[in-house]
């Protein structure tokens, strides 16, 4: 028989059985994989988090030639919540590789159902949220964290906008800093929707960066008798502008779009 025909059984034989052993561990831990049973159960860990954001980092810095700007914004010994543009999966671990500090992020719960991406993403500091409803457990994990003392990262578009534009934001992001009194750490991720265009399985070497902006002290805005909306309004635009600036077009959903 030629090799090349053994090589191919081969694979073809070791995809199915992986693919057979996926379908069956989510047999056994129940139909909505990681949102249940033995996976729902995995604790965050400080180690896989350190591990996955040292690991994200160099693949982005070497394959996808990623910069990170505006660093000395992150601050250090004082708590935060980080708020940026959402257009891609691997924006959480874009976020978390950039930060350099532990980042709890709030993800969709369709990406927990597979059972053993939904372990791995609550050991690396994720949680899920249903945006079909008001998520109370969502709510309550998010405070939790912060009461906690540790920072949250949100994506308030609420879901990724796949051409590189920037939708409007959910005021339900900034309500956790305002309860709390946390300053807003705005980030602009470019050009991370072309790491992972439809249809791609693997994610492309696209040329990509981080755009950390200025603190928004929420607790001297509402002092001064700013009211939810101002704070929301100054975030989009902050980021926005800085999108606009490093895409070289205005980068709002609103805006007329670029010619591909």
């Amino acid at each position: 028989m030629d090799n090349n025909i053994i090589i191919t059984i081969i694979v073809v034989a070791v995809i199915s059985l992986l693919y057979a052993a996926i379908k069956l561990f989510r047999f056994w831990f129940g139909p909505t994989g990681g949102n249940t049973g033995f996976c729902a159960a995995a604790k965050p860990s400080f180690v896989w988090y350190n591990i996955s954001q040292f690991l994200s980092r160099c693949i982005f810095k070497t394959y996808n030639r990623m910069k990170i700007y505006g660093t000395e914004q992150i601050p250090v010994g004082r708590q935060f919540v980080t708020v940026a543009n959402h257009a891609s999966v691997l924006d959480g671990f874009i976020m978390g590789g950039s930060v350099r500090l532990p980042l709890f992020i709030m993800v969709k719960k369709e990406a927990f159902e597979n059972p053993i991406k939904g372990f791995y993403l609550r050991k690396v500091m994720c949680f899920p949220v249903d945006r079909s409803i008001v998520d109370a457990t969502a709510i309550k994990t998010a405070m939790r964290v912060l009461n906690e003392g540790y920072n949250l990262g949100l994506f308030p578009e609420g879901t990724r906008n796949r051409d590189g534009y920037i939708g409007e934001f959910k005021s339900g992001a900034i309500k956790f800093a305002l309860k709390k009194k946390l300053p807003i750490l705005p980030a602009y991720i470019h050009n991370s929707h072309l790491l992972t265009p439809p249809g791609k399985i693997l994610p492309r070497p696209a040329k990509m960066s981080v755009h950390f902006l200025p603190l928004i002290d929420t607790k001297a805005m509402l002092e001064e008798g700013k009211t939810e909306e101002d704070i929301l309004k100054l975030l989009h635009d902050r980021i926005c502008t800085k999108g606009s600036e490093v895409a070289g077009y205005d980068v709002r959903v609103s805006a007329p779009k670029q010619e591909s």
